[in-house]
């Protein structure tokens, strides 16, 4: 049983992970931890908890909590009525290992020097983090999961999550994951990689790593976003024409994306972020077996929700039909949904009003008897 009781309808919490925790490209840590929050409450018999694997820069402050009323950044999807209806589920959101919003990384002290482990921090994987979080979930006492979620790097985390450990959860639900990272996503994380590293591998100062953190940042969001929203948003309106700026004047869409890079770069650790986006590269599903197909025989959930979003730039619609027909033929029940969204890959994080339906729905079906496996509904693109 769980040494912290999960009762609270919304708590946040450390959770230590076994020492030493051993990573999969070697190596160990030791003392390590994750942190976590939690919504709703547990029921008695352990049956209705929901793990959330997170994208690469959030936090476990999926929504807000008593201890913290600040929004989270899932909070229209979490809570009583919505999309993860905390009246029926004990919502588990865990910040990834690696990361630097409680969960050990490199900004953690090394307990063998003393310092923070910086550029010592160990090869992370994905493995490493699915194995980190379903340690958390073991910690609380949860034998098997009504679904495991994950978003962007947490969409390939709950891949690995349902492949390390089979049966633990019932459903899947990926949104804009992937089997493996498509080469556009690696050289545009290997430019991002590149300029960060260069300021820290040169010992510069805390203002050129913020500032590498920011054009990596600034990047990244133009991965996310498609052109066509930014034209909605901003097309060519200046806020300070002729202001002598370098570029003769001063577009909206450079304000807003410096705004968007200080941010990330006043709260996101610069070797967290190299860590992390690495991880997402080396990922790669095939490698739970002898092939993809083998591989995806280790899944064992009674069915599988896809999400993918038709103007994703960054995981693109093409990968989420992929994961569908890989799980699908290996008999997996699986649904496959392609949202349309000018916000692409950054949609699950604004068009709840696009993800509700279609997860609720979905989530419906744990009130059901179990399907025997084997049965497979048709993929349904839905637009």
């Amino acid at each position: 049983m769980s040494a912290h009781p999960p009762t609270a309808v919304g708590t946040a919490r450390v959770i230590p992970l076994p020492s030493p925790f051993a990573l999969e490209a070697g190596g160990a840590l030791v003392g390590a931890k994750v942190a976590l929050e939690t919504y709703g409450e547990l029921d008695s018999d352990r049956s209705n908890a929901i793990l959330i694997l997170t994208g690469l820069s959030a936090s476990a402050h999926a929504a807000a909590h008593p201890g913290d009323p600040s929004p989270g950044w899932w909070e229209a999807m979490i809570g009583p009525g919505r999309a993860l209806d905390t009246r029926r589920f004990f919502v588990i959101c865990v910040n990834s290992l690696g990361s630097c919003f409680g969960s050990t990384g490199p900004a953690s002290t090394d307990p063998a020097t003393g310092q923070p482990y910086g550029t010592s921090f160990p090869e992370l994987r994905i493995e490493d983090i699915a194995r980190a979080s379903q340690a958390a979930v073991d910690h609380l006492g949860i034998g098997t999961l009504a679904a495991v979620i994950g978003t962007s790097l947490g969409g390939m985390t709950s891949l690995a999550h349902v492949a390390l450990f089979p049966g633990r959860a019932r459903r899947l639900i990926s949104i804009s994951g992937a089997l493996a990272a498509t080469t556009g996503a690696i050289a545009t994380r290997s430019l991002q990689r590149e300029i960060v590293g260069s300021a820290l591998r040169a010992g510069q100062g805390s203002e050129a790593v913020a500032n590498a953190m920011k054009i990596a940042r600034k990047i990244g969001v133009l991965s996310y976003i498609g052109g066509e929203l930014l034209e909605k948003k901003f097309g060519r309106m200046q806020s300070e024409p002729f202001s002598g700026s370098g570029s003769g004047t001063d577009f909206e869409v450079e304000h807003w994306l410096d705004h968007l890079g200080d941010k990330f770069a006043r709260s996101f650790d610069p070797w967290s972020y190299w860590q992390l986006s690495r991880a997402m590269d080396l990922f790669e599903f095939a490698r739970f077996g002898d092939t993809l197909s083998h591989a995806a025989r280790r899944v064992q959930v009674e069915s599988a929700l896809i999400i993918g979003v038709t103007q994703d730039l960054l995981f693109p619609a093409l990968q989420q039909r992929e994961i569908a027909e890989t799980l699908a033929a290996a008999d997996v029940t699986t649904q496959y949904v392609e949202l349309s969204s000018p916000a692409g890959h950054d949609a699950f994080l604004t068009e709840s009003g696009l993800f509700t339906p279609v997860m609720r729905h979905f989530l419906e079906g744990l009130d059901t008897p179990r399907p025997p496996r084997g049965h497979t509904d048709p993929l349904r693109p839905q637009a």
